[in-house]
């Protein structure tokens, strides 16, 4: 298969399942945050964290994309193709589990600080290790396409 269809698939892959999966996240955490917000408003500006993690997987998917994309000239050999694909392939089976996990950490977080604040630095932790495995693929993603 030629090397630039290839690389080209895995740009597609990495933005496609990115997007998705942050689709995902913001679909399950913002009716929680409405909800939390009509009862507590004060909280809405704390708990809007899991939207922009959610948000975040997507713009991790584009940034892979973008380089796979803007190294199209150098991408010649067959393996240079592989590794783009294994790129977006790495990113995007990461923001999806990463997803997951942000999907169910948000509305719990949202309604914990809700019925009792003090929690809310305890219950980010989900939250916040849910996001780092797509970081951990954004990192990988980056070292395959290098």
């Amino acid at each position: 298969m030629d090397p630039t269809v290839m690389a080209s698939i895995g740009a597609a892959v990495s933005i496609i399942t990115s997007a998705i999966s942050a689709s995902y996240a913001i679909l399950s955490c913002a009716p929680a945050l409405a909800s939390v917000t009509s009862e507590k408003p004060e909280l809405g500006s704390k708990l809007l964290i899991a939207i922009i993690l959610g948000e975040a997987l997507a713009i991790y998917g584009l940034l892979i994309a973008f380089m796979i994309i803007s190294n199209l000239p150098a991408i010649t050999t067959e393996e240079a193709g592989l590794r783009a694909i294994l790129a977006g392939i790495t990113m995007g089976g990461t923001a999806a589990t990463a997803s997951v996990g942000i999907s169910y950490c948000g509305p719990a977080l949202m309604t914990a600080t809700v019925e009792k604040p003090e929690s809310y630095t305890v219950n980010i932790l989900g939250l916040v290790l849910s996001e780092a495995l797509a970081i951990y693929g954004l990192l990988i993603a980056f070292m395959l396409n290098v």
